[in-house]
């Protein structure tokens, strides 16, 4: 029988093309079924062998890998000893299976003091308590706003507007958070800032159901990681990663976008109360805070030597911006505290009141060379917290509007509001995010340009 000689051809090929693939297959999965993967550092759980953004399969894979070769590298895989023992064995294999299917048993992972902390997982969370509104947008941003019973009245009162409330039993002044309370509303878990660990260690000392979980707002790098740590330790990953990349997606964007800009712009961060009036100085928010860690990624942001050691703030009198603008800086960024979507006489604080408090603001700076370019930049105070990222885009337009757009700065807010909070809002016509009227001619000129 003939054969033809075109399908030997394309059979020999194919064969080719299968041994390539798999060779290829078998190079990346290293032979034993384990693929090489980038290690991000976001998952700060032991049994996150692979150092990655998940425990999953591929974390059983490496430690079976790390036990048949007998060679555990701690530099790329700090977090491979699941049980903490020193030793990669059969027994961190069982331990992070466990945490794949969520089954009971103790988990450790490192805080914020870079402390390994065990507790018993998944971490309880039926009953939450929360320091400030960060912490609270934390818990609500992984699903669990229903469950907070014990929360500042930052939240309760100021921000009474994104949350139905009816599930707090207890509120408190400021980050005033005590041992107490913690007690007395039966928390099982308390997520607090980093200088609550003299109040709410006492109350897990004192009831062994407590867990503490404590949070850094100062620096928005370690937003996600937190989010995601968080979200193993009480089994909400689903959320906790959509978090994640909708942050991310975010920064690859504004990296993106950064790369087409000539000179990165230089600015400094203003933080102006309601009752500005009432105020003696300016304060300036300088590298520490968490708005100025956010806001750096996207402008040179201004700082001082002599600012605050304790909250990284410095205070200024009016004059100091005549002095300085056009020499340490070229663009004010204004933060109006209180603006976002705050109620004000049983309405939505409204587009029309932001423009019109930014409005009276900046005659505080109508000398500067900043203002007459226009270059005086209104937005809300929220680039402290969880939810910061989701005012970055629109912020970068007013910096950049030949690079960045209007729109997907609106798009990225109203993406954050629907997705990760408990206020179904317009951002277009509920709050006060950004000044978007006409009485400031020389911003609006500077945008169209």
């Amino acid at each position: 029988m003939a054969v033809n000689k075109t399908y030997v051809v394309i059979a020999i090929v194919a064969i080719a093309l299968v041994a390539i693939i798999c060779s290829a297959t078998l190079l990346m999965n290293n032979n034993d079924g384990y693929k090489d993967i980038t290690p991000t550092g976001n998952v700060k759980v032991l049994g996150n062998a692979n150092n990655d953004d998940f425990i999953n399969d591929e974390d059983v894979k490496l430690l079976n890998k790390i036990i048949k070769d007998g060679s555990w590298d701690k530099t790329k895989y700090p977090y491979a000893d699941a049980n903490n023992d020193g030793s990669i064995t059969d027994a961190d294999v069982a331990l992070v299976q466990k945490i794949i299917k969520g089954e009971s048993c103790q988990v450790r992972y490192i805080d914020i003091y870079d402390r390994i902390s065990t507790v018993n997982y998944p971490v309880s969370h039926s009953r939450i308590g929360v320091s400030y509104w960060q912490q609270a947008e934390l818990a609500t941003l992984l699903g669990c706003w229903p469950n907070v019973v014990l929360a500042s009245m930052s939240t309760t009162d100021s921000n009474s507007h994104r949350y139905d409330t009816s599930n707090i039993q207890k509120s408190f002044k400021g980050s005033n958070i005590t041992t107490e309370l913690i007690l007395e509303c039966d928390c099982d878990l308390v997520i607090a800032s980093q200088g609550k660990s003299n109040v709410v260690d006492p109350a897990a000392a004192a009831k062994s159901t407590v867990t503490p979980f404590y949070v850094d707002v100062s620096k928005s790098s370690t937003y996600v990681s937190t989010v995601l740590t968080l979200g193993v330790l009480i089994n909400e990953n689903e959320k906790a990663q959509a978090y994640a990349n909708y942050v991310n997606g975010l920064l690859d964007k504004i990296e993106n976008g950064m790369k087409k800009v000539s000179q990165k712009a230089s600015s400094v961060i203003t933080l102006m109360y309601a009752n500005q009036s009432t105020r003696a100085n300016i304060i300036i928010e300088c590298e520490g805070t968490g708005a100025a860690d956010m806001i750096g990624l996207i402008s040179d942001v201004y700082d001082s030597s002599t600012k605050s050691a304790s909250n990284n703030r410095l205070e200024v009198e009016k004059d100091w911006f005549i002095q300085n603008d056009g020499k340490e800086f070229d663009f004010i960024i204004v933060q109006q505290e209180g603006t976002d979507t705050k109620k004000v006489d049983g309405t939505y604080y409204t587009p029309q009141m932001y423009n019109d408090r930014f409005e009276e603001a900046i005659t505080y700076y109508d000398r500067t060379s900043a203002y007459t370019e226009g270059k005086i930049l209104g937005t809300t105070f929220s680039y402290n917290s969880f939810g910061g990222f989701a005012n970055l885009m629109y912020l970068a337009y007013l910096l950049y509007p030949a690079v960045f757009s209007a729109e997907d700065g609106w798009k990225a807010l109203q993406e954050y509001f629907d997705n990760f909070t408990t206020a179904k809002i317009d951002v277009k016509k509920q709050g006060g995010w950004f000044y978007t009227g006409s009485a400031y001619k020389e911003y609006n000129n500077r945008l169209k340009a």
